[in-house]
């Protein structure tokens, strides 16, 4: 069923009251307090405390994601100075004055530009990230920073399966890595480097990336499953809830080639979806996630049964953890820590004393989504759909 316009507007709303989180929460350097972190938003906060943990690479593409959809939704150049300022944190993370050691080069360091390591899955949602906004900017340089990240890539991330691992050092050549499972939105960057380029290898990338992915993890109930576990992804028995964006590049597999195979994979996954899922979940994040890939299956296949199903999640599960009130720095995120609560409070502390960037960009984009702002933004559709011009912007 189409929404009314009292649901059109609710969605709307804690969409854009989400997005303008990442705004009035954003690190700025403001005299006289001289702050490295310009641009940066945050992980999380402990509502009770105060307790503020700062973001590291994937904050930061994640957060442009939301403010770019805003920005195209409401056309507020808040929004999208917002981006442009946590886009140069992602330069501050990014590599280039080691041209003689490929295995640092154009990588992005994980949290801060002291980091000694790159998890190439987080790093490439700050690269997609940098590609967006040049759709939106068309500054050439947010386009060769992800293409002189794909090159990082290829160089370093493949292991003798070609499948891509989970953390590179970039201090040591011997340090063992270890894959990272079905977490991976690479096929999603290649596929839009593609769309930016023009160039066909990127192609080569993407069905490679869905067709091993779909080899390893699916299963034919529909369901992802992993021999890993870890409390923000997966269940002790290895069943994905948050799929962290890799469903979206089946997704785009699909648009690069149209083979329906791609679409019968999300299809499946959707059936079970509807038909395993019965919240509440031990993961907070899980449902925002979820929705995200229903709303924009339904836009691409016409049926509603998928967006619906995200709809009624929303509704009943995901709108009650928003923070209302006029604290600029709560007000607009979503509760929920799915890691372990000690790393960054008491033990006592439950779930939803967290607001984190997780479930808030998750659920802020799941909604705009529902109004009309459907991909690219962990999706696989809105590329090319004609952008609102860029006036001049005065960006500090």
């Amino acid at each position: 069923m189409p929404l009314n316009r009292s649901d059109l507007k609710k969605f709307r709303e804690a969409g854009l009251n989400g997005a303008t989180w990442f705004t009035t929460s954003q690190v700025q350097m403001q005299k006289p307090y001289w702050d490295a972190n310009h641009g940066r938003f945050i992980y999380d906060r402990h509502l009770p405390t105060g307790n503020t943990v700062l973001g590291l690479n994937w904050t930061q593409g994640r957060g442009i994601f939301c403010l770019l959809a805003a920005f195209e939704l409401t056309g507020k150049p808040g929004y999208l100075e917002s981006a442009i300022r946590a886009a140069e944190y992602i330069k501050i993370l990014q590599i280039y004055d080691c041209p003689d050691n490929p295995r640092r080069q154009f990588a992005i360091r994980e949290e801060v530009p002291q980091s000694r390591r790159s998890a190439p899955r987080d790093a490439t949602e700050a690269a997609l990230g940098l590609l967006f906004l040049y759709r939106v900017t068309r500054e050439p340089d947010y386009l060769r920073r992800a293409v002189d990240y794909a090159t990082w890539l290829e160089r370093n991330v493949w292991n003798k399966s070609k499948w891509p691992i989970g953390v590179v050092s970039l201090v040591d050549e011997n340090h063992s890595t270890t894959e990272y499972s079905f977490q991976t939105a690479h096929a999603a960057l290649f596929y839009y480097l593609f769309l930016a380029t023009k160039k066909k290898a990127y192609l080569q990338r993407v069905r490679h990336l869905a067709d091993e992915g779909i080899r390893r993890y699916m299963h034919a109930d529909g369901s992802i499953r992993t021999a890993q576990y870890d409390p923000h992804h997966t269940l002790p028995g290895g069943e994905v809830l948050n799929d962290d964006g890799y469903m979206a590049s089946v997704l785009c597999a699909y648009q690069a080639f149209g083979d329906k195979k791609y679409l019968d994979v999300v299809l499946s996954h959707s059936q079970w979806l509807r038909i395993a899922i019965r919240p509440p979940l031990p993961m907070l994040s899980a449902l925002p996630c979820m929705s995200t890939v229903m709303v924009e299956l339904s836009a691409i296949t016409g049926d509603p049964v998928h967006r619906d199903w995200a709809v009624k999640m929303l509704q009943k599960h995901v709108l009650p953890l928003q923070v209302k009130g006029k604290d600029p720095k709560t007000a607009g995120a979503f509760r929920g820590e799915d890691e372990p609560v000690e790393y960054y409070g008491p033990k006592t502390a439950k779930k939803t004393d967290f607001i984190t960037t997780r479930v808030t960009a998750y659920a802020t984009l799941a909604c705009l989504k529902l109004v009309g702002i459907v991909g690219p933004y962990y999706g696989s559709v809105g590329w090319n759909r004609k952008v609102r011009k860029v006036h001049k912007l005065t960006v500090s």
